[in-house]
């Protein structure tokens, strides 16, 4: 796919306002993340912007960006760090649709901190409503919110102390004296006294005061040798797993268990347990605990059953006294105007930042995604957000945990999802950052809102408008009457706009801006029209049945970025010998078998020609002839993309390994050079093995991932939910939008679907590529076998060109 470079492409900005009016912003390039070809821009809260942006990075490639920005001072609007089970761990999903439950309506929301994948422990502390929901296992840095929704980066310098009364063993010694008289039998009356002095020990203990540092809140057991706080929030119980000391203590109400900064519990020693671990926790209870070979395991066994201890919090010189809510940094980037942390490693990313005039903003950068977004370092990211305006910024927990949701005005009833994980879902995080709000609106209209389907369109193109009303809240309401359009009285560009909000772009380069008016509500849209494009098809080599139609589909890039385009815009023509095509690039195959020739489509003085083989040979082999999948293994065969086992055999029932099928899909790109691709340095692909080019090609396209960061295990066999996995990333590399042409589907085993693989199953199966088997099941840990992988290749090549079914 050809693209114009970052400095061809002349970037532009889309902008969505909430009322009359539109937001536009003019830039070239936004140092970090590159050429910013679109930003969209649309306002979900008052004073609240949701934005995405496209942009080209001149190294990297395709970046993008979404990132919110939020004046939360003094504002309805409230920041909330999530405050689950410390050990528990949720999705994006699930977390909002707790704080719904609890009355909340989120506006929008990330991934938090970084965590101990094991336990579910976050890096850093994390307070909620002015409670402490753990220390962290490595507390450095907060992002931290005032009561009043202030925002700040606040460094950590807490300690916890327990102060309590132990009984000391101690060894008392005691003397006393004994006398002795005689009577001399050789002096009569003479009387001789003798004293001893007898020594006796006694063991007695001693009420000592003690105090110690409590090393961590509601963080397990580690090297540290440390003694350790849990309360309720952490889990049901301690555990732990070593032998420990573990002295439980009562306080009269679940209220009375929760630390705060500055704050001081007093509690009653209930029980004291020596040798044992994974005490339970009651809702009235929290628990010291300390390895039996830490130094406060013996002091915190000397606590007596009915004592007071006090467990205390104090800030040393820091501002977190104040803090409602407060969530744990990865790393600092930027502060004071200086970049303090660096790292050039492309990752996806959630970022938080701080604006000079206190706005906050929240980002996350999709990565790890070749052809789809690269991803940024530590450094460029930090140079995007400070040339977003922000004088702080900090690394939060990125990878595949990230994950942003928001609720766009009157199109979203609640925060969606609106990013692309690089793991191809929502992974689970300890915590997550939330701007909410209590209270329903009314269902009387404020607001209107137009969305685009396209950003950017080439002249000639249509785009269709959607115009949705909200409330005072954003919530979505209904229209009050019919939305009218119109064209802004100052466009140069000649375009048009009807009724139904069909947009159809002018012949002249320059920026369109649409109003939309609906009950004397007022909002508008600003598209640009751009011609220096590029442009693919949807095939590049297409084998047909004769008479058979195939539509071919044209995709143009403005730079790196999708454009609006339609199909007859193009010039299309095709060699008589083959068939015929129309304006629409709708091509008929002549009912003769055997001939070959061309198609060609041309747009600006440039032409692509599209090889055609009209009658495709089919292979038959020994073993195939009698299969179910015969039809599919043999013109596969003809192309090349599959081949025999030797012996004129191609075994259909036999398993089939990652490495293979991935080789399958490789063979479906025409002319697709594998050599060129960056090696993985997966130890077990070798330079010399057959393999190597296509792993690499798959794993640089996102197609594969490794089961570790050294291991791919190209050899082993590869299961029905895993082929699924690397078909629906490849349709996604190679930009195929599959159809939904199948009604969902229900197997008898979906419970046994991994959540990783359920939502590129459900996409396969609703594009009728894969199924289940006649008992109702789909078996997806199940091996597929090389008859089931060429079928689902054969089905998913006919939908990439277009082939009408029988």
């Amino acid at each position: 796919m050809a693209f114009l470079s970052s400095k061809q492409g002349t970037a532009i900005a889309l902008a969505f306002s909430l009322f009359a009016g539109t937001f536009l912003t003019g830039f070239t390039t936004q140092a970090g993340i590159g050429n910013v070809y679109y930003e969209t821009k649309t306002e979900i809260f008052d004073n609240t912007y949701y934005y995405e942006q496209f942009a080209g990075h001149s190294t990297n490639g395709i970046e993008r960006a979404y990132y919110i920005e939020a004046d939360t001072k003094d504002a309805e609007l409230e920041p909330y760090v999530f405050e689950g089970d410390v050990t528990g761990m949720y999705s994006m999903n699930t977390m909002i649709a707790t704080l719904e439950n609890q009355g909340y309506h989120v506006i929008a929301g990330v991934n938090g901190d970084l965590y101990d994948t094991a336990s579910g422990t976050p890096k850093g502390l994390s307070i909620h409503d002015g409670i402490i929901s753990t220390s962290g296992y490595a507390p450095e840095y907060v992002m931290s919110f005032t009561e009043e929704g202030e925002a700040s980066l606040e460094k950590v310098n807490l300690s916890y102390t327990l102060k309590g009364t132990i009984n000391v063993p101690t060894y008392v010694t005691t003397t006393s004296a004994a006398v002795q008289t005689t009577t001399s039998a050789v002096t009569e009356g003479s009387i001789t006294t003798d004293a001893t002095v007898e020594t006796q020990q006694a063991l007695v203990y001693v009420p000592t005061d003690y105090t110690a540092p409590i090393g961590f809140f509601n963080v397990p057991h580690g090297g540290a040798k440390a003694l350790h706080l849990f309360n309720r929030q952490y889990a049901t119980s301690t555990k732990t797993a070593e032998t420990s000391v573990e002295v439980v203590l009562n306080v009269n109400t679940a209220a009375e268990t929760k630390l705060k900064v500055g704050g001081t519990i007093t509690a009653t020693v209930a029980q004291v347990i020596n040798g044992n671990f994974n005490t339970p926790i009651g809702e009235n209870q929290l628990v010291l605990s300390a390895a039996w070979d830490s130094p406060y395991a013996v002091p915190i066994s000397q606590l007596s059953p009915g004592s007071t201890v006090e467990l205390s919090v104090t800030d040393n010189g820091g501002n977190l006294s104040d803090s409602d809510e407060a969530v744990g940094v990865y790393y600092v980037l930027y502060q004071n105007g200086q970049y303090v942390t660096n790292g050039t490693n492309l990752n996806p990313r959630t970022i938080m930042g701080i604006k000079a005039d206190g706005t906050l903003v929240v980002y996350s950068l999709d990565g790890r995604q070749s052809g789809y977004s690269s991803g940024l370092g530590l450094t460029d990211t930090a140079k995007h957000l400070v040339a977003l305006g922000c004088t702080t910024v900090v690394n939060m927990d990125g990878g595949g945990s990230t994950v942003m949701a928001v609720r766009e005005g009157g199109a979203d009833k609640t925060a969606v999802q609106k990013n692309s994980p690089s793991d191809g879902y929502q992974r689970k995080t300890t915590n997550g950052f939330f701007l909410v709000y209590k209270g329903s609106g009314s269902s009387t209209p404020a607001h209107l809102h137009t969305y685009a389907s396209q950003p950017l369109a080439m002249p000639g193109a249509q785009i269709q408008l959607s115009t949705y009303a909200s409330n005072e809240n954003y919530e979505p309401t209904s229209l009050k009457k019919s939305v009218s359009y119109d064209i802004s009285s100052d466009d140069e560009t000649g375009s048009s706009v009807n009724s139904s909000g069909v947009l159809l772009a002018g012949n002249k380069i320059g920026t369109v801006c649409v109003e939309a008016e609906s009950g004397g509500i007022n909002t508008s849209i600003a598209v640009d029209i751009q011609n220096n494009i590029t442009f693919t098809t949807n095939t590049q080599n297409l084998v047909i049945d004769p008479g058979k139609t195939s539509d071919i589909n044209v995709t143009a890039y403005f730079g790196y970025s999708p454009i609006a385009s339609m199909d007859s815009l193009y010039q299309w023509s095709c060699d008589g010998v083959i068939g015929t095509i129309d304006a629409n690039g709708l091509f008929q195959a002549t009912s003769e078998s055997g001939v070959s020739g061309n198609i060609y489509v041309s747009y600006n003085g440039v032409t692509k020609t599209i090889p055609v083989q009209v009658g495709a040979s089919s292979v038959d082999f020994q073993d195939t002839k009698e299969h179910w999948a015969r039809d599919y293994i043999g013109k596969l065969a003809a192309r090349g993309i599959v081949n025999g086992m030797g012996d004129n055999y191609y075994m259909p029932d036999d398993s089939l390994t990652r490495a293979q099928f991935l080789t399958m899909l490789a063979k479906t790109v025409y002319g697709l050079d594998t050599s060129q691709s960056t090696a993985t340095g997966f130890t077990d692909v070798p330079d010399y093995e057959w393999f190597y080019n296509y792993v690499n090609w798959g794993y640089e396209n996102g197609i594969v991932k490794g089961i570790d960061e050294v291991t791919f295990a190209p050899n082993n066999n590869i299961t029905r939910e895993q082929m699924a996995i690397m078909l629906s990333n490849f349709t996604r590399s190679t930009g195929i939008v599959l159809p939904e042409t199948t009604a969902n589907t229900s197997f008898t085993d979906s419970n046994f679907i991994s959540e990783w693989a359920n939502e590129s199953v459900n996409k396969i199966v609703l594009a009728g590529i894969m199924g289940g088997y006649p008992e109702g099941d789909f078996i997806p840990q199940g091996n597929a076998t090389r008859a089931e992988a060429a079928a689902v290749i054969y089905k998913y090549i006919s939908i990439r060109d277009n082939i009408a079914k029988k």
